[in-house]
Order: C-alpha cells, then structure tokens, then sequence
C-alpha cells in the first residue's frame, strides 16, 4: 500500500468519526456517512476473503465510482479502497463501465 491510499484512508476513517461535527461547522460541505459506503478493505485479498462469491472492486469515494479489476484505475485513484461489488452497488455506487 502507498502513502496516498493510507492517506486516503485515515481520511475517510476521520470523516467517519466526525462527520456529525462538521455538519454542525460546515452546513454546505459533501459529508459522506458511514452507512452511505460499503465496508472498506485495504487489499484485494482482504476484500475477496469477505465475500468470496462475489466480485472485488476498487471505490473511489471522492468520485462515487467503483472499479473493475479490468479497469485501468482498479487500485490506482488518488483516495480509494477495495469493496465486495454488492455491497458498493448497494450503497449506490455505481461501477465504471
């Protein structure tokens, strides 16, 4: 893992926790909610051992796109994790086509 996909990480781990702060402070900021993004993981292989009937991509949440392993951005945004298809599209998330 790089430093910018830790980085992106905490990010999102920070907004989790004090997402309901900023919405006091910020009124017209985008606040992404915890129940707004599938369950996060920090490898393919992690991702794939949580739902193994299913398939793995990569969610970039500042864009709201998930991508296919056969997508060239597939593990390779700025900010972004790796999911279980399901629980992206779920959350409304759509794939890159």
């Amino acid at each position: 893992m790089n430093k910018s996909m830790l980085a992106g990480l905490c990010a999102a781990a920070a907004l989790f926790v004090g997402g309901a702060a900023s919405a006091a402070t910020a009124p017209h900021a985008q606040l992404y909610r915890p129940q707004s993004l599938p369950a996060l993981y920090v490898s393919a292989t992690q991702a794939q051992a949580a739902c193994p009937t299913d398939r793995v991509v990569w969610v970039n949440w500042e864009a709201r796109t998930a991508h296919l392993p056969t997508d060239k951005y597939f593990g390779h945004t700025k900010v972004g994790a790796y999911a279980c298809a399901a629980e992206s599209s779920a959350a409304g998330i759509p794939t890159a086509d």
